[in-house]
């Protein structure tokens, strides 16, 4: 159902030129986010996946892309605006490392709350955790603005473009 979404999306150039559908982010943000906040606090309500029932499942995985779309149609109507700008801009560099950085914060994270690591998962509040989260993505931000000022790609996404093309990209950018 999501991939005929995206579809149809794809089709009317609905992501091409988001200025043109102002008033379907609207309306996304006005049902999106009552519906899919509805589902979200049913399914934290119901004890998350630990306690999870049939009736819970069915309506979070109905709302879950309610919301995921009011987010997005919020994202469309805020960039626009100088401040949504700059904060596209300070996000635009760890976006073009995602995977090195999506993996980097499952190691990291790994490390910290997992057995394996440092064992931290239910001994520190959810307040610390989430901080913690914060932290690591704050500083991944950083670094890959510094990482793209000097390569092409990310780590990952060199190697994964390098085994794609069968060819080996460009790893640093030309001295200025």
């Amino acid at each position: 159902m999501a991939a005929l979404v995206g579809l149809a999306a794809g089709k009317r150039g609905v992501l091409a030129h988001p200025e043109r559908h102002t008033r379907l982010w609207r309306v996304l943000c006005l049902v999106g986010f009552p519906v899919g906040l509805a589902g979200a606090v049913m399914f934290a309500t119901t004890g998350g996946t630990t306690g999870l029932d049939a009736v819970a499942l069915a309506l979070t995985v109905l709302t879950a892309p309610l919301l995921a779309a009011a987010y997005v149609a919020t994202l469309f109507q805020v960039f626009p605006t100088r401040l949504g700008a700059a904060v596209s801009r300070a996000l635009a560099p760890a976006g073009r490392l995602a995977l090195s950085n999506y993996l980097g914060q499952s190691v990291i994270c790994a490390v910290i709350f997992t057995g394996w690591g440092f064992g931290l998962i239910g001994r520190v509040s959810p307040l610390t955790a989430v901080l913690v989260a914060v932290a690591v993505f704050a500083a991944q931000v950083l670094i890959s603005a510094w990482w793209m000022r000097r390569h092409h790609y990310g780590p990952v996404e060199w190697l994964l473009r390098a085994v794609t093309n069968a060819s080996v990209p460009p790893w640093r950018r030309a001295a200025a």
